[in-house]
């Protein structure tokens, strides 16, 4: 009876860490958010610089990814510049890649 409940336990504990972990960095999250809105807005521009803010205001515990990410928001911004709304978008797409993988990341720390 008692393995059940430490496997329960042990669940609920696993599940709780990676909410925390989440919770733990908001400017990722806000940068995530900002480069989702960037995608479908009508003003790219403004949700990317927002997004770029966020991150560099993120803790530097990313390998990396944090500014790399940036780097893609800045091509991101130039493509756009340029009226290249294709690649503008590639480059959100793998600003969001390297958040996603800067918080996975920071997660196993």
């Amino acid at each position: 009876m008692k393995t059940p409940i430490k496997s329960i336990l042990a669940a609920i504990c696993t599940f709780a860490l990676c909410g925390t972990v989440r919770a733990f960095q908001p400017e990722m999250n806000e940068a995530l958010h900002n480069l989702e809105e960037a995608k479908h807005g009508k003003n790219p521009i403004e949700h990317l610089e927002k997004a770029k803010h966020h991150l560099e205001e993120a803790a530097h515990n990313k390998h990396g990814e944090r500014l790399e990410a940036i780097r893609q928001i800045n091509e991101a911004i130039a493509a756009h510049r340029r009226k290249e709304h294709k690649l503008m978008h590639e480059h959100i797409e793998r600003a969001i890649r390297d958040v996603r993988e800067g918080e996975h990341d920071a997660s196993r720390k």
